[in-house]
């Protein structure tokens, strides 16, 4: 049988059904001596891309892409959507802010009738007048208040756009992962396939060699149950697909579950070199977050200072009275006025000594909180780089593996179907062969996650 296409190194061949047939049902049989040996895995590592390698058993026409899965997520997911209000509302409120600087502005309009006959159908239309004023008042000096509501407002603002960027970062990590999941249960119920596939024909090889009175009873039995155990992880693995498509939907926002098959690229990108993690840390959300705190603390501290200045202030008004029913009044009376004034709170029960005493201690503690999201964020970004460097690193070993476990499975079937090789040792090349084929698939897909939780890491944005 040869190689299956899914686990060339450079290969772009989609997976094709006749790869994972028994070798009974391609007319190879089982290998006779002196016949070429029966391999299931082909030269070099793991493909680059599975595009025919879905749910729909080799469908790409509807099969996600990656870019595909990021558009429909930032459409229907839901705690993106909270995390967008959020910011806007915090905008508005940055905006509000601002009018503290600005001068308010009022109106009056009013009207009245004076009654003073004792006939009610009898009325002095000549008593009806109106009135009508225009004021408006500049605040000067507020004792640093309007100042520090305009810094908290800023930080609040600041820190849901940080809040944002965590949540995008979080659901792209997840999602990814989630993809990644889909994209690895599709290879491996390829893999599980062949292996269940080579565990057949290698049980049938044992059962002839029985019957011709070349093998004993307890290896047919062994290999017997190898079978069994390749057919058990084929149906596990078929089971850990569709549980995967149910989190790759749940990621999605989807409310109902369908199959899904996904499309991509079964090849991470290499780490970066020698990262300049400082300047990553100080580009996170978390530390976003952790520095807006620190600026709305140093806010409220100012803001304390409001009870011991002085409040100043200006104003002006206009104000016109006259008969309601004469235009243009003629005995209208106007009347203007405009001053300053300045007010200071001489005692207000050492509450605000307190509340300056309290917010300094606040103030001092978002800074040393800020200092020690710095050292954790470094932390983990060195500690999700290095996991990213073994991942990546892992994938090279566990191909020389395959590269070794697949030349001895080779070697090591022609010599037991020749008789120049027992059953034990047999048994235990064939085991490590399957052995390394699933961790070759797993150090893949551990690397694609290890991809992720970088990214994640340094609160890279969910983008199509």
């Amino acid at each position: 049988m040869a190689f299956p296409a899914y686990l060339h190194a450079d290969s772009t061949t989609a997976f094709s059904p006749s790869d994972a047939q028994s070798p009974g049902a391609s007319g190879a049989g089982v290998p006779q001596p002196g016949q070429p040996p029966v391999a299931s895995i082909a030269a070099g590592a793991a493909p680059d891309d599975i595009s025919d390698i879905g749910a729909g058993r080799g469908d790409s026409a509807n099969a996600l892409s990656w870019e595909a899965c990021v558009k429909e997520a930032m459409e229907k997911n839901a705690d993106l959507k909270q995390s967008r209000l959020r910011l806007s509302a915090a905008l508005a409120r940055r905006n509000s802010a601002f009018g503290g600087f600005l001068p308010t502005v009022g109106g009056s309009v009013g009207a009245n009738d004076k009654d003073n006959t004792t006939r009610p159908w009898f009325r002095d239309i000549d008593t009806k007048a109106y009135d009508a004023g225009l004021n408006a008042s500049l605040s000067l000096f507020s004792g640093w208040s309007t100042i520090a509501d305009v810094r908290r407002a800023l930080a609040s603002a600041r820190n849901s756009r940080a809040q944002l960027r965590a949540t995008e970062a979080t659901l792209r990590a997840g999602l990814r992962r989630a993809f990644v999941d889909v994209l690895y249960g599709q290879v491996n119920v390829r893999v599980q396939e062949s292996i269940a596939n080579r565990r057949k024909s290698n049980a049938e090889l044992v059962r002839l060699k029985y019957e011709a009175g070349r093998e004993d009873k307890g290896s047919a039995m062994r290999a017997e149950a190898d079978a069994a155990e390749t057919a058990l992880a084929l149906a596990r693995a078929k089971r850990a697909l569709i549980l995967a498509q149910q989190r790759l939907a749940l990621e999605l926002g989807r409310d109902e579950f369908a199959p899904i098959a996904v499309t991509g690229a079964w090849r991470g990108a290499p780490p970066p070199r020698a990262p300049d993690l400082g300047r990553l840390a100080d580009a996170t959300p978390a530390y976003a977050q952790a520095e807006a705190n620190a600026d709305s603390a140093s806010a409220d501290y100012l803001s304390k200072f409001s009870p011991f200045l002085p409040d100043a202030g200006v104003s002006a008004n206009a104000s016109r009275t006259g008969d309601l029913w004469k235009w243009p009044p003629d005995r209208a009376t106007e009347s203007w006025g405009a001053g300053a004034t300045v007010s200071y709170n001489f005692f207000y029960g050492f509450r605000d000594v307190y509340g300056l005493v309290a917010a300094r201690a606040a103030a001092k503690e978002s800074k040393i909180a800020l200092a020690q999201a710095r050292r954790d964020t470094m932390v983990s970004l060195q500690e999700a780089y290095f996991g990213y460097i073994d991942a990546h690193e892992n994938v090279a070993v566990q191909e020389q593996y395959l590269m070794a476990a697949r030349t001895r499975a080779e070697i090591g079937r022609a010599q037991y179907a020749n008789g120049l090789l027992g059953f034990v040792q047999w048994d235990l090349i064939e085991g490590e062969l399957v052995s390394v084929e699933r961790s070759f698939i797993a150090a893949r897909r551990d690397a694609l996650n290890a991809e992720a939780n970088w990214l994640k890491s340094i609160g890279t944005e969910l983008k199509p």
